[in-house]
């Protein structure tokens, strides 16, 4: 398919996208049977009810995924009657072009509009939880100043800031948060074993560091990955060579082993 052709294909299948008040998009199902040359409702029906067996299938809520729609059409003497049609989601329309006869030309351009436009959305959706985690945290932040020495926050909105953007933060190793359990993951422990070693470990890592420096570590909030916040010792990567060490001596032949 030539890039020409992809484009007239990507403008016509445009052409035939709604929008709800609230901004969602959909397809109504009889508008795309036409475009993608189906000669009759029934065959192109069939390939919807295909499509929301596969929806079914995936664990997706079909009646939201393809809602069900009535038109009334002037049918002569017969007066006017209700037919049949859908309101076909961006993931409907693509697993309905998907159960389509693979022999028309224009189910495989669907298929590749769709397929474009689901990815193109997916690397939204992506970019927008990313977006919403940075805010959380930075807020977190935030709340943190004056309880959270200032030069480590400031690095970790940093940080926070640069993973948002997608850039690669340029910070100053003294002030470069580095987590116990990061050390530990970077030694390829499985989940199970860090659980397990993590206490002890911790424990060692924070005798050793009021050993060198004679106080204890800084806290501070830190939020796990199920959206949990609790205190964490505040070293950064300064400190790593004090963790290698503690690794060394207790842990490193035994894991190795």
């Amino acid at each position: 398919m030539s890039a020409e052709i992809a484009r007239r294909d990507a403008s016509s299948f445009d052409a035939i996208r709604r929008t709800r008040a609230d901004g969602s998009e959909y397809w109504l199902a009889r508008d795309l049977c036409k475009l993608v040359e189906y000669e009759t409702w029934r065959n192109f029906a069939a390939a919807v009810d295909r499509a929301k067996i596969a929806a079914k299938n995936s664990g997706a809520d079909v009646s939201r995924e393809f809602v069900q729609v009535g038109q009334l059409v002037d049918v002569g003497n017969l007066g006017k009657q209700e037919r049949e049609d859908f309101e076909l989601s961006r993931f409907a329309a693509y697993l309905t072009v998907m159960n389509g006869d693979p022999r028309k030309p224009a189910i495989a351009s669907a298929q590749a509009y769709f397929a474009i436009r689901t990815h193109q959305a997916e690397r939204i959706e992506r970019a927008v939880d990313v977006i919403e985690l940075s805010t959380r945290r930075l807020q977190l932040i935030q709340a943190a100043r004056g309880l959270i020495d200032e030069g480590h926050l400031e690095t970790k909105a940093r940080l926070v800031l640069a993973r948002g953007l997608g850039e690669a933060p340029e910070l100053d190793e003294a002030t470069t948060p580095l987590y116990a359990q990061t050390f530990l993951e970077e030694k390829g422990l499985s989940r199970q074993r860090i659980k397990a070693v993590s206490g002890p470990f911790g424990k060692r890592v924070k005798a050793a560091y009021i050993l060198e420096h004679g106080v204890e570590p800084k806290q501070y909030p830190l939020e796990t990955a199920n959206g949990q916040v609790r205190p964490v010792n505040a070293y950064t990567e300064s400190d790593r060579a004090l963790m290698e060490d503690i690794w060394t001596r207790y842990y490193s032949a035994g894991e190795s082993a």
